[in-house]
């Protein structure tokens, strides 16, 4: 009976700059076609940001939930640097919040071929890869991350993850065991590396590895998540007993 969480919930990696004690940026809707209630008269201020302010407007825009506008920052910034891979990882991660999987990919594409050595870039393409069952492409992907940046828990956990589906549990127990080395109170490792345990036999480890996620887990649902696969691996060996006595009749 294997479990597993699929993916860390610090992914997608953003890069949305956070913003300083300064004011915010004062900025138009992009979408406003009426000049005459916009906050600013004239030529579109938006035209004199650099990619960094671009970022910081956007990022605005999505958290208080105008995504359309977002989208529209990052493409009129998209349109003046087209070379800043920055500002396609950023609108991949819109796209993907919109479900729009196949435009976040195509983003993500253009990111890696302008900054081909970033590991977390490679990381996020692979959930993608996974969405479309490319299976072998995110595994490349996860392994060239994982070489650019051996200690990258994000490339390590997801390669685990993804070598624990295919079957593979000794790799992918290796994987979570370094997760945790570099982590360790990082909850969803020890879900995974549990998991991996009661696979290969070791019921001891894998039910001690389940508590330890319940104690670091600050999410009730996954605290619930733990306790229900323990009550799981319980049924499971009182069942086997069951019908090893069944069977000493």
């Amino acid at each position: 009976m294997k479990r597993l969480i699929s993916a860390l919930p610090l992914l997608l990696a953003m890069n949305i700059l956070q913003a300083d004690e300064a004011a915010p940026l004062v900025h138009i809707d992009p979408l406003d076609e009426n000049r005459a209630n916009a906050m600013h008269r004239g030529p579109d201020p938006h035209a004199q940001l650099s990619p960094e302010q671009h970022m910081e407007v956007a990022a605005q825009h999505m958290a208080n939930g105008r995504l359309p506008q977002a989208m529209a920052v990052l493409t009129q910034a998209l349109a003046k640097y087209p070379e800043d891979p920055r500002l396609f990882n950023m609108r991949a991660s819109l796209e993907l919040q919109q479900k729009d999987i196949k435009s976040a990919l195509a983003d993500m594409e253009q990111a890696i071929r302008l900054a081909p050595e970033n590991p977390l870039y490679r990381v996020t393409r692979a959930q993608l890869y996974l969405s479309f069952e490319r299976k072998d492409e995110a595994r490349k992907d996860l392994d060239v991350a994982i070489k650019l940046k051996p200690d990258l828990v994000p490339a390590l956990f997801n390669r685990g993850a993804l070598l624990a589906n295919l079957g593979r549990e000794k790799e992918a127990l290796a994987d979570f065991d370094r997760c945790i080395e570099i982590e360790p109170k990082l909850p969803a490792p020890w879900f995974n590396r549990g998991s991996m345990h009661w696979a290969l036999g070791d019921r001891k480890q894998a039910r001690a590895d389940i508590r330890r996620f319940i104690e670091l887990s600050e999410e009730d649902s996954w605290k619930q998540a733990g306790r229900d696969l323990l009550k799981a691996w319980d049924d499971a060996e009182a069942r086997e007993v069951a019908q090893g006595e069944e069977k000493a009749k």
